[in-house]
């Protein structure tokens, strides 16, 4: 059996980070696929992962875990082994980092093999100064991501206490 490339994520920002996803996001997750069943660069309606589009271990580190059940930091990728649009633009090849710039990327690279991604300059760039993991973020970097997000994902009460409720009881 193939190694899932996603889990061994987890396993390592689990490890690293001493953190797990929410108890709720299985249901998030279930929900959001209902609703969005085929990868959004591709097409693919099998083998497919919710993408956090701002990572979980990001999020609820830099004090936004509301924004790992929110389904404005979501999208559907696929996890084809020919194509996998998840890690190669979610996350341009590096699970630990993340492509800020995930939703222009999946609009220019529709329809393009791994390798015509790879292979072009944008990608190339964006690939190389992508940002840095987390554990390597000073504490001031961590402060201006989260205000990034406060900016651009204002908090949703809703989704906020969902998320905190969560936490407490896990």
């Amino acid at each position: 059996m193939a190694i899932d490339r996603h889990q061994a994520a987890d396993a390592i920002i689990l490890a690293k980070l001493k953190i797990e996803r929410s108890p709720k996001w299985p249901v998030v997750e279930k929900a959001f696929l209902a609703k969005n069943p085929k990868c959004v660069v591709c097409g693919e309606g099998q083998q497919l992962n919710v993408h956090h589009m701002f990572p979980f271990h990001y999020v609820v580190l830099c004090g936004r875990p509301d924004l790992e059940l929110d389904p404005r930091n979501l999208m559907t990728l696929c996890t084809r082994e020919d194509e996998q649009h998840h890690v190669l633009l979610g996350h341009l090849d590096d699970y630990e980092s993340y492509n800020p710039e995930v939703r222009g990327f999946v609009q220019t690279y529709k329809g393009q093999s791994n390798q015509q991604i790879r292979n072009n300059a944008a990608w190339e760039k964006a690939q190389g100064g992508k940002p840095k993991h987390l554990d390597q973020m000073s504490q001031q970097e961590k402060d201006d991501f989260k205000t990034m997000l406060d900016g651009n994902l204002p908090p949703d009460p809703a989704i906020v206490a969902e998320a905190n409720q969560a936490r407490k009881s896990a």
